[in-house]
């Protein structure tokens, strides 16, 4: 048996204001009409809001041992063999180089447990096998296209990583974290980028996407992220940090204006989300990211706060993780 790749430690996708830690949990299944608990199931808890990853390795296997989809040790074992969980295997396919998602009709006829556990290893295997590479080009199919992806990673987030790919300059691909949480997000920000769009927020248009929320293809916007760029901008009083902050103030007070009265489409305005495009003295800012962020309560936003305190305190969490 291979053992599954170590996975780095995450911030919580849900209040990201935690990083995520493994605990034991007892599991609750549905076996023919009946609760089994299963006890000593990890997860992945945030140790803020309580929010849990399960483990797609664990979780997903007793999904296939408890139900009823497979029948025999053997049925079990083929069934895993066409899901690609690979890391149950010693495959002689393991070598080849080209990553690829499955056939988006077989996903959505799969039964809706075995669907989540197919699709959380499909992205772990992508990432994993995007994060091990050891070329700059990497070959991956989605379903409608192929990309040749450039490493390394150009961006990373709670819910997903980001990449360049050859056969577009002006578009990125960015794929969900193994959870179905990561997979909602992502499908939640293909469905409101329009809003967004549409109130005056300039925001990356959606090429394409996953119906199951595994990637999007999205328009490349110009600039750099507020989180790598803060740290440069210089001391308080200089020209170029005033113009930053003052342009970053107008645009996070007129996102929170429109969560006032659109409260469905409120989203995070962390400094990975913020995009600032410098043209001499002009600044001005783009959302990268418009999923949701139902924790997040603005009513008591301060900027001077998040300017000073939360901006800082949320890089040095960014890079404790490893997303800058």
């Amino acid at each position: 048996m291979v053992p599954p790749s170590p996975r780095s430690s995450d911030i919580c996708p849900r209040c990201e204001d935690a990083i995520l830690a493994p605990v034991a949990a007892t599991h609750e299944i549905l076996v023919c009409g009946s609760t089994v608990r299963v006890p000593d199931v990890q997860v992945d808890e945030c140790p803020k809001c309580r929010f849990q990853s399960l483990s797609a390795s664990e979780t997903g296997l007793f999904q296939l041992l408890f139900g009823e989809r497979t029948d025999s040790v053997e049925e079990m074992v083929q069934t895993l063999r066409s899901t690609g969980h690979r890391g149950m295997f010693l495959r002689e396919d393991q070598s080849q180089s080209m990553l690829a998602f499955g056939a988006r009709d077989y996903v959505a006829g799969l039964d809706p447990a075995l669907r989540g556990f197919y699709l959380d290893n499909e992205s772990s295997l992508m990432l994993d096998g995007l994060s091990a590479s050891g070329d700059t080009l990497v070959q991956v199919e989605l379903p409608s296209r192929r990309c040749t992806v450039r490493l390394p990673k150009i961006g990373e987030g709670e819910n997903g990583v980001v990449y360049e790919y050859e056969e577009s300059d002006g578009a990125v691909l960015k794929l969900a974290k193994p959870r179905a949480y990561s997979r909602d997000h992502i499908l939640v920000e293909c469905e409101v980028t329009e809003f967004f769009d549409s109130h005056g927020v300039p925001v990356p248009r959606i090429v394409d996407f996953d119906p199951h929320g595994n990637f999007a293809i999205k328009e490349r916007l110009d600039g750099e992220s507020l989180a790598t760029l803060y740290d440069r901008l210089g001391a308080p009083d200089s020209s170029r940090h005033r113009v930053v902050r003052a342009s970053v103030q107008r645009f996070c007070e007129q996102l929170i204006e429109i969560f006032g009265q659109h409260p469905g489409v409120k989203t995070s305005i962390s400094p990975n989300n913020i995009f600032v495009v410098l043209d001499g003295s002009d600044c001005r800012c783009l959302l990268v990211d418009t999923g949701p962020a139902p924790l997040h309560d603005y009513s008591t936003f301060d900027f001077a706060t998040y300017w000073q305190e939360t901006i800082p305190q949320k890089i040095a969490r960014y890079r404790q993780v490893g997303y800058i």
